[in-house]
């Protein structure tokens, strides 16, 4: 099992995000990586396995704070997130040709004002924003109340043409962008150049339910597209550790572990912070293949090849 790694931040750490945006000034060539963390996964679960986590008690009411409701993402609408303090991750059913069971998406964000164009050329990456789903335009909503932060118009990087992952590993970097960040600066009254995950998640995040924060994941997904993850992350300067046709990157409170996919697609390991260590160290299973074990210790681990 890949080593946990633990998340720490604070106002001063917050405080030196935001300061150490002056590198942007200088020129390209004498800039610094940018560091990277986590936004969130998106795992295309098979049918079985999907109802069984939606449907689940303990899932619902004690492990971490969701949204239950039908959200589109990667061509489906039964999707259902759940959120930690510093990321979050979505379950989505299978959607025919258009889902399938053991589609990802990885998106990593970038917290720093401003950085999201430096990493863009550095790497070698197309711009553009992300807007939300069609379906979910309806009645002005009322601004006088909280909107869904995660679903607002972010500003992106992926790679493109002959780097372009497949539809089976979509890939991209992001940004919370400017008009909500100054929306929320409305109800938490802080200043819109924070983009940090903690602040747009802290509506979501239920701390006093069981997950912290997703710490590492293990995914397999087609070779090809490893090696054009990989590439990106290497032109930042990012940590990424070679194994074969695999590779192990370290991010700031996370691991991201992709292997190939010669015995299947997808999720194989999800692990977790735990806001507390469970009682008794319980073991749940969903579907036909995979369990949720937690302990020893504040962690837990879901497992998806048993």
């Amino acid at each position: 099992m890949p080593a946990w790694s633990r998340v720490v931040r604070g106002p001063a750490a917050l405080a030196a995000t935001i300061a150490g945006a002056g590198w942007l000034c200088a020129p390209l060539a004498a800039q610094q990586k940018v560091p990277l963390v986590l936004n969130h996964l998106v795992i295309v679960l098979d049918s079985a396995t999907y109802g069984d986590v939606r449907n689940s008690p303990f899932m619902r009411e004690q492990f971490a704070g969701h949204d239950s409701t039908e959200v589109s993402a990667v061509g489906s609408r039964a999707a259902t997130r759940y959120f930690g303090k510093y990321n979050y991750f979505m379950l989505v059913h299978p959607a025919g040709r258009v889902a399938l069971a053991g589609d990802v998406e990885i998106v990593l964000g970038v917290e720093a004002p401003g950085a999201l164009p430096a990493l863009a050329q550095a790497a070698g990456l197309r711009r553009g924003q992300s807007y939300p789903p069609r379906d979910f335009d309806g009645p002005q909503e009322n601004l006088s109340e909280p909107a869904d932060f995660l679903r607002g118009v972010d500003d992106v990087a992926w790679p493109a043409g002959d780097d372009s992952t497949s539809s089976h590993a979509r890939f991209r970097i992001m940004q919370y962008g400017d008009a909500m960040a100054t929306r929320l600066a409305r109800f938490d009254s802080l200043p819109a150049a924070n983009r940090t995950n903690v602040r747009f998640l802290a509506r979501y995040y239920q701390p006093h339910r069981l997950l912290s924060h997703l710490s590492g994941a293990t995914l397999a997904i087609p070779a090809a597209d490893i090696a054009k993850i990989a590439r990106v992350l290497e032109r930042d300067s990012a940590t990424v550790l070679h194994e074969g046709e695999g590779v192990i990157v370290k991010l700031d409170g996370f691991t991201l572990h992709l292997i190939p996919s010669w015995t299947g697609a997808g999720v194989k390991q999800l692990q977790f912070a735990l806001t507390r260590e469970a009682m008794a160290n319980p073991v749940y299973r969903f579907g036909p293949h995979s369990q949720l074990r937690f302990g020893p210790g504040p962690i837990a681990v879901w497992d998806f090849n048993q």
